[in-house]
């Protein structure tokens, strides 16, 4: 057991080690933009490694920059023991307090997509980003901003598989005024078409439920009929994720009290869907049983919409 934890700690010491070491490349590529700029209050940065040689070392660094207000984004890769900036996307609007980079295979074709956050007052702007050797291609679905660069509509987002089709989609959760007398914008889907998110369609709502515990426990979730959705409604459930990994078991579902699926009909199948009927304010309950990290995706649809 000794032995055991002796590995464990100097692995992390080696770890640490490593991050700091990747910082230090990082931060001396800070760009000078964000340093003379006016507004510039903070010096922030965040960083991934894409790509390291056989021993570990960092080859590829994708990294993000802000100086509390604008961001910059580069790509760094080794060359002849030191680091050149050999890609920084142009013509986005990016801005952001705070940073960090994720990577995820989106489309199981087996190459990792990358993912910034940059937290904007209270809420979070997203850009996703394929890295194809030379350069970021641009995922995200985008806007034309004041200034004339793309602006982000990844904002208060997840990336969730809606159909099961192994690909994941951007939803991105309706901005709520926070007066109960303003109507409720409908919530976005956005599919991954080529090199391009694009708008797929709206949605009521679409929520995970993970189960973190062996005690099986009721969720409960209030809906709001969000503006322009007019019917039929449908509710669809995806069970774990592709492969059976992660699939939930008893599962139990309730809208404003009245079963729409129970046990054994949602337990066997990776996808269910059942018309539903909705009111205005609707109570949507979930439980269900399995192994810890089980996942239900559940998803709300409207047939039609009248559109602003």
């Amino acid at each position: 057991m000794f032995a055991l934890l002796a590995g464990v700690s100097l692995l992390a010491a080696r770890t640490a080690a490593q991050q700091s070491a990747v910082a230090s490349i990082v931060e001396r590529f800070y760009p000078p933009s964000l340093v003379a700029s006016a507004d510039g209050g903070g010096r922030e940065q965040c960083f991934a490694v894409y790509e390291a040689d056989a021993s570990g070392a960092p080859r590829t660094i994708v990294a993000a920059y802000t100086n509390h207000v604008d961001a910059v984004i580069r790509v760094l890769r080794a060359n002849a023991g030191s680091f050149d900036v050999i890609a920084e996307p142009q013509g986005l609007d990016l801005t952001g307090v705070w940073c960090s980079i994720q990577q995820e295979d989106i489309d199981g074709d087996g190459r990792r997509e990358i993912r910034i956050d940059f937290s904007v007052n209270r809420s979070t702007a997203s850009w996703l980003f394929r890295w194809d050797g030379q350069r970021l291609v641009n995922l995200t679905p985008t806007t034309t901003g004041v200034s004339g660069d793309r602006a982000t509509q990844f904002i208060d987002g997840d990336l969730l598989d809606a159909d099961g089709d192994g690909v994941k989609e951007i939803y991105v959760r309706p901005a709520y005024s926070g007066d109960p007398a303003e109507p409720v914008p409908p919530a976005m889907l956005y599919r991954l078409r080529g090199d391009q998110y694009v708008e797929d369609m709206r949605l009521v709502g679409a929520w995970i439920f993970e189960r973190k515990t062996t005690v099986s426990e009721t969720t409960n979730v209030a809906v709001d009929l969000p503006q322009g959705a007019r019917g039929p409604y449908r509710l669809r459930i995806l069970n774990g994720g592709a492969g059976g990994t992660t699939r939930a078991a008893l599962v139990q579902v309730w809208i404003n009290q009245r079963v729409v699926v129970t046990s054994p009909e949602a337990d066997g199948q990776r996808i269910v869907e059942r018309a539903v009927t909705l009111r205005r304010t609707n109570a949507l309950a979930v439980r269900f049983a399995g192994r810890p990290r089980g996942e239900l995706l559940i998803l709300i649809e409207s047939d039609r919409w009248d559109v602003p």
